[in-house]
């Protein structure tokens, strides 16, 4: 793994496949951390019978019910907490639609919510909202996940208000302190260059 990280810890609410490469390779040692240091802490585990293998009886993993893993002040209490988490949709307001497309639900909203707003409280912490900039339609046009407004129906995850960083494979804005206007002109910026003409009309 080639990115110079090293010394993470993880406080999740899900602990999946992707984590035991990072473990394994020491980029995640767990050493640093305020709260279980030496410890991965996680609610879940969801992945291959590899992964089970790995955490059974793995004296690194930690499991804790919800109430704790998704309580802010726990969350906050690790220092430069980095909470990453998906969604579907953004409006330029900085809205979040992680769970639905319209009325059709996709998904859960999970802790999503509980770790933007624990990063944020965390000491040098960040909150992060991952999203593809676009989707491409069945008759080959290309769709902004950047949007002007959610579509009715669609479920607010996360509020504008606590929305700061927002990620597309075009760039990363943080909207954190900006007004509407400007939060509008930030999130086009990230949206598909195809797409930008239209979001500014």
């Amino acid at each position: 793994i080639e990115h110079g990280l090293k010394d993470l810890g993880i406080h999740s609410g899900m602990v999946s496949d992707s984590m035991v490469e990072l473990i394994e390779s020491g980029v995640v040692n767990n050493r640093k951390k305020a709260l279980n240091p030496g410890k991965v802490v996680t609610t879940t585990i969801v992945g291959t019978r590899a992964l089970y293998d790995y955490v059974n009886r793995n004296s690194l993993i930690s499991g804790f019910p919800c109430d704790y893993t998704h309580d802010l002040q726990i969350i906050a209490s690790n220092n430069k907490m980095i909470s990453i988490n998906n969604a579907l949709r953004v409006d330029l307001t900085g809205q979040v639609c992680s769970e639905t497309i319209g009325i059709r639900r996709v998904s859960g909203t999970g802790g999503q919510l509980d770790y933007i707003r624990g990063a944020n409280m965390s000491l040098g912490g960040k909150g992060i909202i991952c999203l593809n900039a676009s989707f491409t339609r069945k008759d080959g046009t290309v769709s902004s996940n950047i949007v002007s407004t959610l579509e009715l129906g669609d479920t607010v995850s996360v509020p504008a208000i606590d929305v700061s960083y927002v990620v597309t494979e075009f760039g990363i804005v943080n909207l954190k302190g900006q007004n509407s206007g400007q939060r509008a002109k930030l999130l086009i910026s990230i949206a598909h260059p195809d797409c930008r003409a239209e979001l500014e009309e």
